[in-house]
């Protein structure tokens, strides 16, 4: 067993002095003999079979040393953090001489880490704010009824008016600038409701007062602010006929459209089961909020130097977020670069102020963490990866991540920030300020654990 021995450096750095003893020495030999044989092909033996001398003459003894040498550094190295409960936030530094490395003999060298800075905490419970549950009013509860109508509309055809707003109408349109059709200017059947505004404003308002198969022309200008950029300005010109329309028919709002939509018996019975889920969530989401401001309070207060490794490292994490997010919309990063006109080290400059955010929140609880003496155990780990594992099929690549090392770190450093939230939310507010079944409390970085999450930086 290797032992280790630490000692802090300035600048947020912690020296490891490894000392691997001559057993273990001779283990990660045999093991880069082996491993050299089995890839070598040596005339008159089977793979693998060839005696270290044949190897030393054939590959030379330098190729064997720096693979007993790899070996070596990368399994001391994690039994060494494993003995030493180092947390570092980046790759080691690895000094150690290759001409001390002899077979049989044990040998020391050191691993230079960064390690999370100190964090000066400040006031992180006697923030001037408090629980805000916004009153549920009677015109919410309308507007919900409102749009359960909407769900339950039937549509009828129109055939003996006029188009008016609130009609479902067809059209077929061209338009042109200058006389010149132009991208996306026409469509030969486009169905649309007039009124929502889904054209450049004030084009539905045109089709209002307008006959099925009647056709007409007007002018209209593109707003300043369009997001096409060619047509922002200009005025075009749209020929458009009205091919068909229909009208909403709402059902009334009674005992039977209640029935319809609930299991209720009355109206005044869904009205209070609306009243009474907006009430819940409307104290969940203020809860939310508190604990968001909370964070926020106790990040302001605090003071901490940012290592740049762990800024830069939560920037490469935001960027890979973002493209997720634009995979989502079938949006590749070349092209919302190209849409957005940034250069990628224009991209990573926009996104350094909130991932040092980021990353000096999760110092800040971490700290809090600590002090408060707060921390996840192996059972609630556990029971995490188990729910993790369930939501996403037990997918194989999770499944590794998440029973990992860095994996297993992370997620305890997700659920104790969680616990100590809802800790300062319960100490600010009490356990029954709220009937509100209350939701897990604000992460620092607000994500689903996934693959490709970074190890506990914090």
């Amino acid at each position: 067993m290797v032992t280790v021995s630490t000692r802090p450096e300035p600048g947020s750095k912690m020296v490891l002095e490894i000392e691997v003893p001559p057993e273990e020495v001779a283990r990660h030999f045999a093991t880069a003999y082996r491993h050299v044989a089995e890839r070598t092909k040596v005339p008159g033996f089977r793979p693998g079979k060839a005696p270290r001398n044949v190897i030393d003459r054939f590959v030379g003894r330098g190729s064997v040393l720096a693979e007993a040498i790899d070996h070596l550094v990368s399994d001391s190295y994690d039994a060494a953090l494993t003995q030493s409960d180092v947390m570092p936030i980046d790759q080691p530094e690895v000094d150690i001489d290759p001409a001390a490395v002899v077979e049989g003999q044990g040998v020391k060298f050191t691993a230079t880490v960064p390690v999370r800075p100190d964090v000066q905490l400040g006031s992180y419970t006697d923030f001037p704010f408090g629980l805000e549950v916004p009153e549920v009013t009677d015109d919410q509860v309308s507007q919900v009824i409102e749009e359960l109508r909407e769900q339950q509309a039937t549509l009828r055809p129109v055939d003996d008016r006029l188009a008016q707003k609130g009609d479902l109408a067809s059209v077929k349109f061209a338009g042109t600038i200058d006389g010149e059709p132009f991208e996306g200017g026409s469509a030969d059947r486009m169905p649309l409701v007039i009124g929502d505004d889904r054209m450049i404003p004030g084009w539905e308002d045109n089709l209002v007062g307008m006959k099925i198969g009647e056709a007409k022309g007007f002018d209209i200008g593109f707003p300043d602010d369009y997001r096409v950029e060619d047509l922002q300005g200009k005025q075009a010109r749209f020929e458009v006929e009205l091919l068909d329309l229909r009208e909403k028919i709402l059902p009334e709002v009674n005992d039977e459209f209640a029935k319809s939509v609930g299991d209720v018996e009355t109206i005044d019975a869904l009205r209070a089961e609306i009243r009474d889920a907006m009430e819940k969530r409307a104290a969940a989401e203020a809860r939310h909020g508190l604990g968001d401001r909370i964070i926020d309070y106790a990040s302001t207060n605090a003071s901490v130097e940012l290592p740049e490794v762990m800024v830069a490292n939560e920037i490469e994490i935001m960027r890979d977020e973002l493209q997720t997010r634009l995979a989502q919309q079938r949006v590749g990063m070349e092209q919302y670069l190209a849409l957005s006109k940034q250069t990628p080290e224009e991209l990573a400059t926009e996104l350094r102020e909130p991932a040092s955010r980021r990353v000096k929140t999760l110092l800040v609880l971490s700290a809090i963490a600590e002090k408060e003496g707060i921390d996840a155990t192996d059972e609630q780990i556990d029971a995490e990866i188990g729910e993790q594992l369930e939501r996403y099929e037990n997918d194989a690549k999770l499944r590794e991540y998440l029973t990992s090392r860095r994996g297993r770190s992370y997620l305890r450093m997700t659920l104790r920030n969680r616990t100590l939230v809802d800790m300062l939310i319960e100490r600010a507010i009490g356990p029954d300020a709220s009937a509100a079944e209350p939701d897990p409390a604000p992460d620092a970085e607000d994500s689903e654990t996934t693959p490709e999450q970074p190890e506990e930086s914090a």
